[in-house]
């Protein structure tokens, strides 16, 4: 079974994810929530109602005030958080290699949300649409999580611009989405908004092979190029002006993706099969405020 490196996860056992938008609302965690109740941190004073727990009365208040009140305390929740990973013939290019790596980031992430007691669902691209897995929480769930995103079938006729349409009317409410493809689909600016609207609070990482973000690596001269996806091939002369135009368009699209995240205070991230996991999640996240 692939997994992440033990050694990573061990470093990162006392981290967690940080988000902006997403609020913690799913089940008994351990992240300070927004409702009031049974909890152990105080955080209000309301007047008694009658069929009040007369256990949450505040004696000092009434012995100095005469009126009965009521201590509220924030209730510990967990955050619900969403892994969409595509596993669209795309990720398949040079090997596997791309797939590997995206796969490696989906497992760590979850891993986190898991040891820092939030809960964590994953779903995945594929040929009839989309595949939910169980929802997990507790750490001890880790090993389950690597197992079902190992054993997913990769390849199939759904695009991760679908995968978009369709999940948002799933997902909790002001959960934290975290989206790991390759960024190549049309339409995905659309998509992205409709996650806007229903609150979520995004995570994206684009993961791309070594020749797509530096395309020199195939050769010079005329070469076939085949859409992993669509099918359709095209002739390209791999030349100097070529590889700038092409890096001009890679720049463009990315900037393109990262204001329009910047703007709704979501995370981008590109990297490539050359980058370093750890690197990445030691250094890149944590800088970025994505991991505490």
């Amino acid at each position: 079974m692939q997994q992440p490196p033990a050694s990573l996860l061990d470093r990162l056992s006392t981290s967690r994810l940080m988000p902006v938008r997403a609020l913690p609302s799913a089940g008994i965690g351990e992240r300070q929530s927004r409702q009031k109740g049974a909890g152990m941190e105080f955080i209000d004073h309301r007047p008694y109602h009658e069929g009040d727990d007369i256990r949450h009365l505040d004696p000092h208040v009434m012995a100095r005030t005469g009126d009965p009140v009521i201590r509220e305390y924030a209730q510990s929740r967990q955050l619900p958080v969403t892994v969409l990973l595509d596993l669209s013939e795309s990720m398949i290019a040079r090997e596997g290699a791309k797939h590997r790596l995206a796969t490696q980031i989906a497992q760590v992430l979850g891993y986190v949300a898991l040891a820092a007691g939030d809960r964590v669902q994953v779903v995945v691209t594929s040929g009839n649409g989309l595949i939910w897995s169980p929802r997990w929480q507790g750490g001890a769930r880790a090993e389950a999580l690597f197992g079902w995103i190992d054993e997913q079938i990769l390849g199939g006729a759904a695009s991760f611009a679908d995968a978009l349409r369709q999940v948002p009317e799933h997902l909790p409410a002001r959960g934290l989405l975290i989206l790991i493809s390759d960024w190549w689909d049309r339409g995905i600016r659309e998509r992205l908004d409709a996650l806007d609207v229903a609150g979520q609070d995004v995570i994206a990482v684009q993961v791309l092979a070594a020749h797509e973000r530096s395309p020199e690596l195939i050769g010079r001269g005329v070469v076939m190029l085949r859409d992993a996806e669509s099918e359709e091939e095209a002739e390209v002369e791999i030349n100097e002006p070529t590889l700038r135009r092409y890096a001009a368009l890679l720049e463009a699209w990315q900037g393109e993706l990262r204001d329009f995240f910047a703007a709704r205070q979501w995370q981008f991230f590109a990297l490539d099969t050359r980058d370093d996991l750890t690197e990445f999640c030691m250094r890149t996240l944590r800088a970025r405020g994505v991991l505490s």
